[in-house]
């Protein structure tokens, strides 16, 4: 089997990938990697050709033989990937520090030249299946996944859930696999329940309060300042300092992809600009906040925290968080308010909520005549429970609603759309029928919410897929190591 990875730069990925070759006949052919897993890969797969991610987007390609004759692209090819487009565009901004660095044409330019690299470069590949580490955010890796999806080749993309480090496989990011389908429909007929521990415990956690509850991703952006969140900014500064640049950042309007040797001073330019550009959003979204009223008629709608891939590419055409307002502004009964709460990690100094949004975006929502801003200091919880319904693209906080007994109005491809209760929206009519059973008293039932986490938990492995996710699980690389190689020899012909 010849196959493609788009792995992480976390090393027990070359094992997993040792594993698969001896078991499974699974040959390496071509890997994207970092610069901190290149090193590795060679010698693990000296016949494997390794493409950097910078290096891709800067023009320079590791040599694969492309033919003469190669495909160019043309309108029927343009159309073909026009849903990919849009994506591809708007996953750039996490390639802009400023929001004026990389232009429009310049994106288009360089979609136009990597999705023109991967339809020839899979032609001279021929690979059998492409391994993501999960849905694949960085343009490179997403134009390979569009190539592959438009093709027929098959994608293998790890699916993680956050909770206790509990990952299945899936394909597509629009499909859901028929696998778990089956598993979620046994589980609703059989009415034994004991033995999903993990599963029972995030249940009960998320029917208590929100404190309890909070996400292990959450916990460090909702911490006040202490002396040694301090002292680990001073370490991390310091690593700053000493490690090589590691970007894919575009340098500035006057400088082109291929010319584009980001210093560290760029950086820290970058990081200053950012910090207060995100205290200005913060001020602005405060300033237009208003004191809202949980016993009158609402839909809460819980903003993403944005460049993500929960959106880019997850929310499809709804990576434009306006589209979902704006359908919910005009299709709403005339009595019914919308509450849009803004997250909180896009005012973090820790991410790079800069990117992603702009002050325009608040007034544009702000002036939609039934949609108010809420506090961010408002519990989560308490805005489920009051609420009519909740609307997000693929957050979080619509499991959590559906687990706390509010039917949820998804707008994007969340990887728990499956589970009853999430009303799945991509047209007007989708909503207005949504809509109409909520206003009819639409009832969420606890036991096939219930049977959907337990399906979860049975075809699900713990893992960590990143170097940042190991904070949220208890167990080291020997058990990741295992428990990827295992979901992969058990799911991969699922999928």
């Amino acid at each position: 089997m010849r196959v493609i990875y788009a792995t992480s730069d976390l090393n027990a990925w070359i094992d997993v990938a040792k594993n698969m070759q001896m078991l499974r006949s699974w040959n390496p052919i071509y890997w994207i990697t970092t610069p901190h897993n290149e090193k590795s890969i060679h010698k693990a797969f000296p016949l494997t050709i390794t493409q950097g991610y910078i290096d891709s987007i800067r023009g320079l390609y590791t040599n694969i033989n492309l033919p003469i004759n190669k495909k160019v692209l043309d309108e029927k090819t343009l159309i073909k990937y026009y849903f990919y487009e849009k994506t591809a565009l708007k996953m750039m901004d996490r390639m802009d520090p400023t929001a004026y660095a990389f232009n429009l044409t310049e994106r288009t330019e360089l979609y136009y030249e990597l999705l023109e690299y991967w339809i020839n470069a899979v032609n001279v590949l021929k690979p059998n299946f492409v391994v993501f580490t999960e849905s694949p955010h960085a343009i490179f890796q997403y134009l390979l996944y569009a190539v592959c999806v438009e093709n027929n080749i098959k994608v293998i993309r790890f699916t993680p859930t956050h909770i206790e480090g509990l990952t299945f496989l899936s394909s597509s990011i629009n499909t859901i696999p028929e696998y778990l389908q089956e598993v979620y429909k046994e589980c609703l007929e059989n009415s034994s329940t004991s033995h999903y521990k993990i599963a029972n415990t995030y249940l009960n956690k998320n029917r208590n309060s929100y404190q309890e509850a909070l996400p292990y991703y959450m916990q460090d952006i909702t911490q006040k300042k202490s002396i040694k969140k301090i002292l680990q900014n001073i370490s991390k500064l310091k690593r700053f300092f000493k490690n090589k640049i590691f970007t894919a950042y575009k340098r500035g309007s006057s400088h082109s992809l291929n010319d584009n040797n980001i210093t560290k001073l760029d950086l820290l330019k970058y990081k200053v600009k950012g910090y207060f550009f995100k205290k200005n959003l913060e001020k602005k979204y405060n300033s237009l906040v208003i004191q809202v009223d949980l016993t009158q008629p609402y839909i809460y709608v819980a903003l993403h925290y944005q460049p993500e891939k929960t959106t880019s590419p997850e929310g499809g055409v709804f990576v434009d968080q306006w589209l979902m307002i704006n359908m919910l502004s005009v299709a709403i009964p005339k009595t019914w308010k919308l509450y849009v709460k803004e997250h909180i990690s896009q005012f973090s100094e820790k991410f790079y909520g800069e990117q992603g949004r702009n002050v325009d975006f608040y007034k544009k929502v702000s002036a939609l005549p039934n949609v108010q801003f809420v506090r961010n200091d408002l519990s989560s919880f308490d805005l489920i429970d009051n609420a009519k319904a909740v609307a997000t693209v693929t957050g979080t906080v619509g499991l959590e609603a559906v687990i706390r007994s509010k039917p949820v109005l998804s707008f994007g491809y969340a990887w728990y759309r499956l589970c009853h209760g999430v009303l799945d929206i991509k047209q007007i009519e989708d909503l207005e029928q949504a809509l109409r059973l909520v206003e009819k008293g639409y009832k969420v039932e606890m036991q096939k919410v219930n049977a959907f986490l337990y399906a979860i938990e049975k075809v699900s492995f713990p893992t960590y897929l990143n170097p940042g996710n190991k904070v949220g699980v208890s167990f080291g690389e020997e058990v990741n190591i295992k428990n990827l190689t295992q979901c992969l020899l058990k799911y991969a012909h699922k999928v």
